[in-house]
């Protein structure tokens, strides 16, 4: 059979795609040497080509773990190399590069011959192997069985003829803008100029224009309104940047420590900085216009929307969405299969919001979840957790499918999953492993609460216990509060009992309903992380329930730990810490103090005026302290961020509104004194 002449056929299959204005996948599938060959033939197109291949031989490749740097970008032709494994997180990313009328082309070796053992992206904890590429053949059987995107090239066959595609319409763009973009920009225009203040939201999916529109609208306002720029990184923000690039970026970080004066605060890809940040941002800056992605490679975008919009609609949040694509026409058909393949949009639950009671449902244990009969149940359990967590990403689709140590719980009713609960098991090791992650010299990936609590917490040990770490737990919106929750993690328990396991925890981001649902479902706190976390902003703490009686002068250690060295965790690690979550850790851990009669003097004479608050500090801390964790109801912000966490009298001022530090010290003075005769 004759070879294939690859750069005359790209050449027609590309003036077609012009005349469609459609997007094409092409799978080049063989040998290595034969792939690389039609590469070098596409290489003398004159056409822009974008290579992403993680093997250094490539010329002008892009490896996969800097494929970020390109966001922004657009080509006719975007190459993924599969030859070193399949990350699909760098899948996701290489679709939104492809613009109108082009080719996402993938290097690829037969999917039944696919060698786990040399596909980086399948090495999970411990070193172990995922037993059988799941995903790929989850990847290449959705395309198979999709009539109209992906063209399968081999060296043993000729391609047939080319799909006739639906004929496109590209969206208008009149004077660098949309008129969706132009509308939206005319609104936000005017709120600006307006004295109410507030929050704005740009949402959309990949392509539509989002930091576009954030560059028009600062470049409109700049010459009248003094402005800042943020973004999780300045790389994020660099489309907004180009645009004007006169503006200051300044970091989230550095926007709340040092807190620059600005009329507006523009805020890129908002969903990739900690929700705790942006309220605080919030309560700092008079108008904040913030812009995010709903779905994508960051699998940052439904989880975010979820809490962030709950948590402003209250305080006036407007909300805008951009519709029409940009980069691509729409209608564009590889943009709606890479979502349905790699599960980018929440699909519809309302078949489980309208339940009405949660007693007729099975709880089981998914064998194989990635094995085919299993794709439409895993469809919805990822679809689940997708909606309930910050971050759930493509790659996080692979995990479910192919990780060993994994064990996936399902609670499901019918056809629909009303509750997940992913487990990984850990630990297990020597005591010469346990003695390197101790001093810090080994962190066993995937192992979390087993090297948090040997290394972080101090038990050298403890590494060397067998657990059961709930990775994620997720229940139906319709369903929740109603112990759903309680019973997978009963499940689990008996299901780390019956194993033999010595241990059952989880790490999470502190807030008051995560640490009311693990404290009633009987873990007990036994650490507390001075980071906070990259997706959640909050700080996590770490909670165990013991299924081995004998590590439990282990875990009273832990606690008499927190007991201990709280209150100074509290004003130097943890003083950024919001005061709900304050509140929360100090009930989970149950804090206990009881003041001298000195102390109780003092005290006393800060809440009359008779003695200055620093004079006063180390009684009051840990006074009020106790107070909180016996109280039920909510203390005063300034409360907790002043008595138990110290913070900067001129930040409180200025978050706050108030006239000064005496002003605040009054206030604060009354609190005590109320807390005082209550205690």
């Amino acid at each position: 059979m004759p070879a294939i002449d690859i750069k005359r056929w790209m050449t027609t299959l590309l003036a077609q795609l012009r005349t469609s204005r459609q997007r094409q996948l092409v799978l080049l599938q063989g040998p290595q040497a034969w792939c690389d060959s039609q590469l070098a033939a596409l290489s003398g197109l004159d056409v822009a080509l974008l290579l992403l291949s993680n093997r250094s031989e490539l010329p002008a490749a892009i490896a996969f773990d800097k494929v970020e740097t390109c966001l922004g970008s657009e080509s006719r032709l975007v190459v993924m190399d599969l030859f070193d494994g399949f990350n699909p997180d760098v899948l996701c990313i290489a679709g939104g590069l492809v613009r109108a009328a082009g080719v996402l082309i993938l290097l690829s070796p037969e999917s039944e011959n696919w060698d786990t053992a040399s596909d980086r992206y399948a090495c999970w904890q411990g070193g172990k192997r995922s037993p059988r590429a799941f995903f790929v053949e989850y990847f290449f059987r959705s395309l198979q069985l999709d009539g109209e995107i992906g063209i399968p090239l081999t060296p043993d066959t000729q391609p047939g003829s080319t799909p006739v595609l639906p004929q496109l319409e590209q969206t208008l763009v009149e004077n660098g803008e949309t008129a969706e973009q132009s509308v939206i920009l005319q609104q936000i225009e005017k709120w600006a100029d307006g004295k109410p203040g507030g929050c704005i939201l740009i949402s959309a999916d990949r392509g539509r224009g989002k930091s576009t529109c954030l560059g028009l609208l600062a470049a409109r306002l700049q010459a009248r309104h003094r402005l800042l720029v943020s973004a999780n990184s300045r790389s994020t923000a660099a489309l907004l940047l180009a645009r004007v690039p006169t503006i200051e970026f300044v970091a989230p970080d550095q926007l709340l420590r040092h807190c620059p004066q600005a009329d507006l605060v523009l805020i890129d890809e908002a969903a990739m900085i900690p929700l705790p940040m942006l309220r605080q941002l919030t309560r700092i800056y008079p108008k904040l216009v913030l812009a995010t992605t709903t779905g994508g490679y960051e699998g940052t975008g439904q989880g975010f929307m979820l809490r962030f919009v709950a948590d402003m609609e209250s305080r006036g949040l407007q909300r805008y969405r951009l519709e029409s694509p940009v980069r691509w026409c729409r209608g564009d058909l590889l943009e709606a299969w890479l979502n349905r393949c790699l599960l980018l949009q929440a699909e519809d639950d309302e078949a489980v919001e309208s339940q009405q009671s949660v007693d007729d449902y099975t709880i089981e244990l998914l064998a194989q979840p990635g094995a085919a009969e299993n794709w439409p149940l895993l469809r919805r359990v990822y679809a689940l957790l997708n909606s309930a967590h910050y971050r759930t990403r493509p790659s996080d689709l692979r995990m479910l499918m192919e990780n060993p140590d994994q064990r996936l719980l399902v609670a499901h009713r019918d056809n629909n999953v009303i509750g997940v609960a992913l487990l990984n098991l850990e630990g297990g090791f020597s005591e010469t492993l346990c003695d390197e992650i101790f001093y810090g010299r080994r962190r066993p990936q995937g192992h979390l609460l087993a090297q948090m609590l040997t290394a972080q917490s101090g038990l050298k040990r403890f590494a060397g216990y067998r657990g059961l770490r709930v990775q994620r737990i997720a229940v139906a919106a319709g369903c929740r509060r109603r112990g759903l929750g309680t019973r997978l993690l009963e499940y689990a328990f008996e299901l780390g009992r019956d194993n033999g396991l010595d241990y059952m925890g989880a790490s999470f981001a502190l807030d008051p309903d995560s640490a009311s649902f693990w404290q009633q479902a009987g873990f007990r706190l036994v650490h507390v992380s001075f980071a906070r976390g990259k997706s959640s902003g909050n700080h996590s703490v770490a909670v165990l329930r013991l299924i081995n009686p004998a590590l439990e002068p282990d875990i009273k250690q832990l606690q008499q730990r927190i007991q201990r060295q709280l209150p100074i965790w509290l004003i130097q690690f943890l003083q950024t810490m919001e005061a709900q979550q304050v509140t929360a850790l100090l009930r989970f851990a149950d804090y206990r103090y009881e003041p001298a009669e000195l102390e109780l003097q003092e005290i006393e004479a800060f809440a009359s005026g008779n003695k200055g608050f620093e004079l006063c500090f180390a009684s009051l801390q840990r006074f009020v302290m106790g107070c909180i964790a016996r109280g039920a109801d909510s203390p005063d912000r300034l409360l907790v961020e002043k008595a138990v966490q110290n913070r900067d009298w001129r930040l409180l001022e200025r978050e706050s509104g108030s006239d000064g530090r005496r002003q605040l010290q009054q206030r604060l003075r009354l609190q005590v004194d109320a807390l005082r005769k209550a205690c």
